[in-house]
């Protein structure tokens, strides 16, 4: 039995509610039609299931849920995304991450909510096009999540919003001048979706690029089923921007349903033959 867990609501508001919940569903019934039998369940209803589940497939993003995630795999559950992979999407270990590996990320800056100490550290990633404040740790899940700053005396007091929300730790990151572009993707060439969220200039840039670029970061990071933004310059020169773990593929759910489907089976498939062939 495969078991899908939904995302934690706190972590999917509003209308992502019902998004996250059509593309885990319609990846049990991709798994139906595979003949593998599948059980959907919130956390708190896995509690009771995960320990007969052949693998896990979740959705959670939340600290204290990826921590019970992760003392499951401690005791042999099998679990994707890995927990610990989803918890390297946060933008604090991200950033740091993605830049060590080579992969151009934009230069971020980590700041205190609470001290505001080190801002002056900042100043210098504020161009002509402003800067970004995010919040460190799960992607966006309201719009004050991310916030463009045009000047840097912009800082503080956005600052002082993410502190009233108890956000203790924010990023500050350097502006990309170019085209925002989206892309939904399946590790191993099963799918990517890339698609502009709003009007663009159109600048042209090597699709195939971009997707080694995606394929690159989330081998760095060892997940598996993800999405994520990236910035195409004039030039076409591409910046990944972010990256995240199991988003809703609402643009594209039919096709990611399959490709995901097919990607759970073949993991679990491969943890078979390389336990079969340790016995």
């Amino acid at each position: 039995m495969f078991l899908g867990i939904y995302r934690e609501p706190e972590y999917s508001p509003g209308r992502h509610t019902s998004n996250d919940a059509k593309i885990l569903r319609l990846v049990g019934q991709a798994l139906e039609r595979y003949g593998v039998p599948v059980r959907l369940a919130t956390l708190e209803e896995a509690r009771a299931l995960w320990k007969e589940a052949d693998l896990i497939f979740s959705m959670c993003q939340g600290p204290a849920a990826l921590a019970e995630l992760t003392d499951w795999k401690k005791q042999g559950a099998r679990i994707a995304n890995d927990p610990e992979a989803s918890r390297r999407t946060y933008r604090d270990s991200l950033c740091s991450t993605l830049r060590e590996k080579d992969l151009d990320f934009p230069h971020s800056f980590f700041v205190s909510t609470e001290s505001g100490a080190g801002l002056e550290g900042c100043r210098s990633l504020f161009g002509a096009g402003g800067a970004w404040l995010k919040r460190a740790d799960v992607h966006a899940t309201q719009p004050r999540d991310v916030i463009h700053l045009k000047r840097f005396e912009e800082l503080a007091p956005a600052l002082a919003e993410f502190r009233a929300r108890n956000l203790t730790t924010a990023v500050v990151q350097q502006h990309c001048e170019g085209d925002e572009v989206k892309f939904y993707a399946v590790r191993g060439g099963q799918l990517f979706w890339p698609y502009y969220p709003r009007e663009s200039q159109g600048y042209p840039f090597d699709e195939h690029e971009l997707e080694r670029l995606a394929e690159h970061a989330a081998a760095t990071l060892d997940i598996g089923i993800y999405g994520g933004d990236a910035i195409i310059a004039p030039d076409g020169k591409i910046t990944l921007i972010d990256l995240n773990d199991w988003p809703s593929f609402a643009p594209c759910r039919g096709a990611a349903a399959s490709a995901i489907a097919k990607y759970l089976k073949e993991i679990h498939a491969t943890q078979n033959r390389r336990e079969t062939a340790t016995v």
